[in-house]
């Protein structure tokens, strides 16, 4: 039978303390592991940009689907940007249209 032991607000990574006040809060998500259950810091969080090597924060990346890689915005280029942009205007007008928000297109 395998048992998880709830470490409470202790990272199940690097097991720092993200209770509220430990500067590990704000960012923090639930997480857990084979033996753990806690939280998942935000520094733990972190990947390596795949194209410069450095460190990117929590929702701080970009996935570019084309490479499958994640990138700082810095490090995308601009063609690449462009694309993600009309993507997102194309899905907040699909989302926009669902709650009825624009007219549909009746041509």
């Amino acid at each position: 039978m395998n048992q998880t032991k709830d470490i409470g607000n202790l990272c199940t990574d690097c097991h720092r303390d993200t209770s509220f006040g430990s500067g590990l809060f704000v960012n923090r998500i639930p997480s857990g592991t084979e033996t753990e259950v806690g939280y998942l810091c935000p520094e733990c969080q972190q990947h390596e940009c795949d194209r410069c090597n450095e460190l990117i924060g929590c929702d701080e990346d970009i996935y570019l689907e084309e490479t499958f890689e994640r990138v700082h915005e810095e490090c995308a280029r601009e063609k690449e940007l462009v694309e993600l942009r009309r993507l997102k205007e194309e899905e907040d007008y699909e989302s926009a249209k669902f709650w009825g928000e624009v007219e549909e297109d009746q041509s």
